[in-house]
């Protein structure tokens, strides 16, 4: 670890010492800041000494003692970036400019934040990578970071590093075609009817409609647990629910994920019996049951879903429950999942889908559902015939 400490000479001037190990064998080194900012300098260098080593550490140093004055740190270039004052980044909502600024904060810019945004080359960004790729996930204590996240905060870097191009502070984008890990990813479970029956079995009796709900629209949780009571009406038939509003990140109702995701979707009457639709047409639809308010998603997670699946996994429970054994652990989002299957091996087609889960594209929808039509395997067995027919020619016996 760098130690960081003052020194003053004769002349009583203070300057700055970052003293930390490097080599093989690790020998003592040191670096000495004087000048206005050198205590701030000094501490920022120890710091990156130890999240990143002392090696990449003196690379930045050196990268910034180099540096053109006028040229903007990759720190510097994102704060501007995220400032809805500087006109970069348009079209985005106040929350999402949060989300970009905190994904910043704990991503790259502790790892290369510091180097002047023109002298970031394709092995920074490597090492950004490989540290990102260590990291432990933000929702799942224990288990690593998904290849999804870092994709999508390699995504927001490359966006910062396009726009250093274009206000001509570098020639090109490090980031572009840069290799990330594959990494292992939650497969889509799709539940049988039966297997979702073992489920919901197991699932406490107040919060049983709010499944079935789930799993009969589609709906994503953030849309189903901000309804309220109105959302609902019953003057159609079928009855419906419309969707025009979800939780944010800042814990903020606003508005759903996509212009697509304005939708109005049909209700079996079984499902609409088993909701609670008097009163306040303003209450939530779905609320906790301990503070009969918004339905959080990590209580709920650990104390009703996660013990719900345990025991639906459970041989044992489920003999004596005369339930199937679930042979996959599903998540709340595959109730999602499933409620496309349905619809598919029911013979509704991609587009209703579609329409019905809000994707914004139906390439979406055809890139996670496709394989589950019910001709898929035939078409394909059907296009291999009509590309290679049996041979004319061919003796039989």
């Amino acid at each position: 670890m760098a130690s960081v400490t003052p020194r003053r000479n004769k002349h009583g001037d203070v300057s700055w010492r970052v003293q930390f190990r490097m080599g093989q064998p690790a020998r003592m080194k040191q670096e000495t800041f004087a000048g206005d900012g050198a205590e701030k300098a000094a501490r920022q260098f120890g710091g990156l000494v130890d999240r990143v080593g002392p090696e990449a550490a003196l690379a930045v140093l050196e990268a910034r003692n180099g540096a053109a004055d006028g040229i903007p740190t990759l720190g510097e270039f994102t704060d501007r970036y995220l400032d809805p004052d500087s006109g970069i980044l348009t079209g985005v909502q106040a929350d999402t400019r949060r989300d970009y600024r905190n994904i910043a904060t704990k991503s790259f810019v502790p790892i290369l934040g510091d180097l002047p945004i023109d002298s970031i080359g394709k092995t920074d960004i490597g090492r950004w990578i490989s540290w990102q790729e260590s990291q432990e996930s933000g929702r799942s204590k224990g288990q690593p970071i998904s290849a999804k996240t870092v994709r999508n905060y390699h995504a927001l870097l490359s966006a910062i590093l396009t726009a250093a191009v274009e206000a001509g502070h570098r020639n090109d984008n490090p980031a572009q075609g840069a290799a990330m890990s594959r990494g292992r990813r939650h497969e889509a479970v799709f539940l049988s009817p039966t297997e979702f029956y073992t489920l919901l079995h197991f699932i406490p009796a107040y919060h049983r409609p709010f499944v079935r709900f789930l799993v009969l629209t589609g709906m994503r949780w953030s849309e189903a647990t901000a309804l309220e009571r109105r959302d609902v009406s019953t003057t159609t038939t079928p009855s419906t629910v419309s969707v025009s509003k979800a939780w944010k990140k800042d814990n903020t109702i606003g508005p759903p994920k996509s212009e697509k995701a304005y939708r109005t979707l049909p209700l079996r009457p079984d499902l609409v019996g088993g909701l609670t639709l008097d009163g306040d047409g303003g209450s939530l639809l779905f609320q906790g049951r301990q503070n009969g308010g918004r339905l959080w998603y990590g209580p709920f997670l650990d104390r009703i879903w996660n013990t719900a699946v345990g025991k639906a996994m459970d041989a044992e429970a489920c003999e004596a429950a005369g339930r199937q054994r679930l042979p996959r652990r599903p998540t709340p989002h595959d109730l999602r999942h499933t409620y496309a299957s349905w619809l598919i091996a029911q013979g509704a087609p991609l587009n209703l889908v579609q329409r019905n889960l809000g994707h914004e594209k139906i390439t979406t929808t055809v890139d996670t559902y496709g394989h589950l039509m019910p001709s898929a395997h035939a078409d394909t067995v059907t296009a291999l015939y009509a590309a290679l027919p049996d041979d004319p020619l061919a003796i039989t016996a």
